[in-house]
Formats: C-alpha cells, structure tokens, sequence
C-alpha cells in the first residue's frame, strides 16, 4: 500500500530541515531542547546543539507564552464549546418533541358545528378560585416574579433548562407512545444541567457571609419545592418500564448518572454546610460587640432541601435507593468525624469567646448531621425489588463503611478506646461490630472534651437506626413503619 503524497507544505518543512542540516557544524549536536548538551573530545567546553543555535539566530517576532497550564485553559474552554453545542442541539430535540404535543390546541375549530345561541344573561356569581395545581409550569410563573431570584447572575440559564425541562417533560407525559432510549437520554442530560443551574444558586447562599438577608429563606423554600418537582417527575420517566429487556442496561446508567449529578451538585454541598453555616450562624448571634442586627438562621431551610428531595426517591427501586442513602451517609459520617477529630476538639476548655462559639457551633452541626442520618436510615414504604449480585456487593461494601465509620465516632467520643486487632480487622464480623459499638454505651466513659451526654446519645440513636436500616435493606420482606423511629433530641440553638 503506498502512501499518499506529500503535500506543499511538508516539501517546504523537509527542504528548510535538508538546508539547515547541510551548514549544521561537525562540532554541534542536533539535540531539539536547550536541555541537550553534548561534550567534545577536542574541548572540555560544553557546547550548545544546533537547534538551539538555530532559535537564537533567528528568534521569533512575537513572543512565546510559557505558561504549562494554556493547553488546560484551551482544554477547558474547547470542553465548554461542546457543552454549549450540546445544549443548544438538546434545545432543538426538546422543541421538536414539543411540537406534535401542541399541534392539536392549535387547529382551527370546526365550522360544520351548529352556532350555539345566546344565552340570557344572569346576575353575576361571585367566582371561587379553586387552588392553583402545583406543577413545574406554575413554579415557573411564580419563579420569574421573584426579585430575589431575578436579580441573580445566574437566574436566566436556571429559567432557561427549567423551561426546557418543562416542555420535555410535558411532551413525554402526553404521549401514548413508550420512551424511547434517545429520550429517556435527552431527559437524563436536561435534569442533570437543570441540577447545575440550581446548585449554581444554592452554593453562593450557602457560603454566604452576609447572613442577615432574609430573602435568601425564600430562595431556599422555593428550591426545595423545584427539586421535589424535578426529581419526581424525571424518575417518573426514567423508570418507565423499556419497551425491550436489553435496554435495562441503559436505563441503570442513565439512572446513575442522574443520581450521581443530585450527590455531588445538591446532597454533597448541604452536608457540608452545616458546620461552617453554624460557625457564622452563632458568630453573629454572640458578637464581641454589642448590635441590633439579628442574623438569619438557614440551617432548617437548607435540611428541608435536602429532605424534598429524598422525598420522591421511594418510587426508585431498592438497588438505586440504597446505594444513594448510602452515599449520603458516608458523606455525613465524613463531617462527623471532621467534628470530632483532634484539630477541632483541642482547647475545649478554653473560655475564650472563639472557643466557646466553636464548642457551641459543633454541638449544632452534631444535631443536624445526626438529623441527616436519621433521614438517611429511614426504611423505604416502597415496595421492593429484587437485588442484583452487583448491588448486593456494593451494599455490602458500604455497609462496612459505614460500620467502620460509626465504630471510629464512637470510640473518639469515649475516654479511652482500644484499636480494632489485625484479626477482627481483616475478618470482619457484624455481631462484633454491633458489640463494639453499643457496649460504648456507659456514659462514665464519656469524654467531655470531645462531646456531651446529649450528643453522645445522639451518635448511638444514629448506630441503632442504621441497624435497622440495614436490617429492611436486607429482607426485603420486612417494612419498618415511619412511627417506629425514636424521636431525634431538641433541636439546637435557632433565632
């Protein structure tokens, strides 16, 4: 096979490299970086390659950029072009799927139809408003009426993929026809950019030091009830049963993709919030000078997100919902032992106004991130659906996790806790496990530098309701009800 010819251009760069060759000294290396050096036997000087020479000879008119990181700043931006693309190209499959749904209220009436008389007019009827169904279509109306949203910088893509979400979702739902994979793709990527768009609001709320704005509760509650909407009406397609078996596999991963968009633009950010929100929360309410201004306590509105939109997740199957719930905890088991590790516990004693903020501030987080988990282990009234091999091994593995988390809090909240042998270790054993947590439970071993009696209790509430969890997780015959759940202690200090 011969190869194709060369074009003008490479016989230019082969007659430029032949002549620069031809007049290369004998003594000159055609080493091609400044960094290759060659050492003559005629000389012990050390003498620069030819390529070298060459770029000083002739040095460039305009001067080169040596920054490494410009091929990232082009990756980045080439990465954002086609992202753009993409979203303009879904626009138009959203638009067309709309179309043939909006056809039918846009024909002409009938004018073989009889004309219908006058009727006689009567005294006017004081008209009852019946209640407004809730919907995406009437968020959206109320959503553009909100100043505090429209005066965002990031208000009009969060409007547009709302809209676009909306019109998809309204043409999926009046059709008789089944989803199709290409569909139930358009609607995974449209809810996942529609997830940033909100994240995209909800982030600078939450890292916010300006926490007197009473409008952002209102942004909170109207997020909380946007999510609601969007998870339940994407899962409500996406889990549609495929026309074919063989397009399970799809569905599974556009399902993971969806999920895993909601863990790291929604639950991630929410847990992690709860400890510097209380930092500044508590800040505010104590100042070191005396001020009129009260701060606005966000921590309740942001634990309603994050309970709206776990909300609809009971229309999931077992695997899907399991593997979330499990996430998040692992998530929040991270924030408590941040909490409790040395860097944060060190000084407790201290009576200066910035330790006792700090002791007071872990004490609220504790509360809400135990409310998390609570949320999180609450057994499911969905009915279930039989495991796969894969979920049970991923179950498992988060299972142990989670364990060896619990197992850890606890025994940093004790005076003194001894290590796990290297036998228990690498044989695992979930009685021991379950010993090894609940036998923490003597409150004379608690250490009072690291934690309190109502927060020590608290963390074993939290170990006792994730062995029930795991207990409805793994017979999938037995349901919990929501009344057996202890009560979570007082909440903490709110304005």
């Amino acid at each position: 096979m011969t190869s194709p010819p060369p074009s003008g251009a490479d016989r230019l760069r082969i007659a430029i490299a032949l002549t620069a060759l031809k007049f290369k000294p004998a003594e000159q290396s055609c080493a091609c970086t400044p960094y290759h050096r060659v050492w003559s036997q005629e000389s012990s000087l050390i003498k620069q390659a030819y390529v070298l020479y060459l770029r000083n000879k002739f040095p460039p008119s305009a001067p080169s950029f040596q920054d490494d990181g410009l091929w990232k700043t082009r990756a980045l931006a080439l990465e954002k072009e086609v992202a753009d693309l993409k979203a303009k190209y879904e626009e138009e499959q959203i638009k067309n799927l709309a179309a043939p749904a909006s056809a039918p209220s846009d024909a002409a009436p009938n004018n073989s139809q009889p004309v219908k008389r006058k009727a006689k007019k009567k005294a006017p009827e004081k008209p009852v408003e019946a209640p407004r169904k809730m919907n995406l279509e009437t968020l959206l109306e109320d959503l553009h009426g909100r100043k505090e949203l429209a005066s965002l910088p990031t208000s009009t893509s969060l409007f547009a993929n709302l809209s676009a979400f909306q019109q998809l979702i309204s043409a999926l739902s009046s059709s008789e026809v089944p989803v199709t994979a290409a569909q139930r793709s358009l609607l995974s990527s449209t809810a996942v950019r529609t997830f940033t768009s909100i994240s995209n609001v909800l982030h600078p709320i939450l890292r916010s030091t300006e926490i007197t704005v009473t409008t952002h509760l209102q942004t909170l509650q109207t997020l909380a009830t946007l999510l609601q909407h969007l998870i339940s009406s994407s899962l409500a397609v996406l889990l549609r049963k495929p026309k074919r078996a063989a397009n399970q596999n799809s569905v599974s991963s556009l399902m993971n993709r969806f999920l895993d968009a909601l863990v790291t633009s929604i639950f991630n950010p929410i847990i992690e919030s709860f400890s510097p929100l209380s930092c500044r929360f508590l800040a505010f309410l104590f100042p070191a000078k005396s001020s009129s201004t009260l701060p606005v306590d966000l921590r309740p509105d942001v634990l309603h997100i994050l309970q709206s939109a776990l909300s609809p997740l009971p229309s999931a199957t077992t695997a899907f919902e399991a593997n979330l719930r499990a996430t998040i905890a692992l998530t929040a088991l991270r924030e408590l032992e941040n909490l409790f590790s040395p860097q944060q516990t060190k000084g407790g004693n201290s009576r200066t106004r910035e330790s006792r903020i700090g002791v007071l501030a872990r004490k609220d987080a504790l509360w809400y991130l135990c409310s998390v988990l609570h949320v999180v282990f609450t057994p499911s009234s969905a009915e279930h659906s039989t495991l796969s091999s894969n979920s049970l091994t991923n179950s498992a593995v988060s299972e142990r996790n989670i364990a060896d988390s619990l197992s850890r809090i606890i025994g940093r909240c004790r005076k003194s806790s001894n290590a796990t042998s290297v036998d228990e270790a690498s044989c695992p054993n979930e009685d021991h496990d379950r010993e090894r947590m609940f036998s923490a439970g003597d409150l004379d071993e608690i250490n009072p530098d690291v934690v309190d009696e109502v927060g020590f209790q608290m963390i074993l509430g939290v170990a006792e309701k994730y062995w029930r969890w795991i207990g409805d997780v793994r017979d999938l015959a037995t349901d919990l009800q929501p009344n057996e759940m202890e009560d979570i202690p007082p909440a903490p200090i709110q304005q």
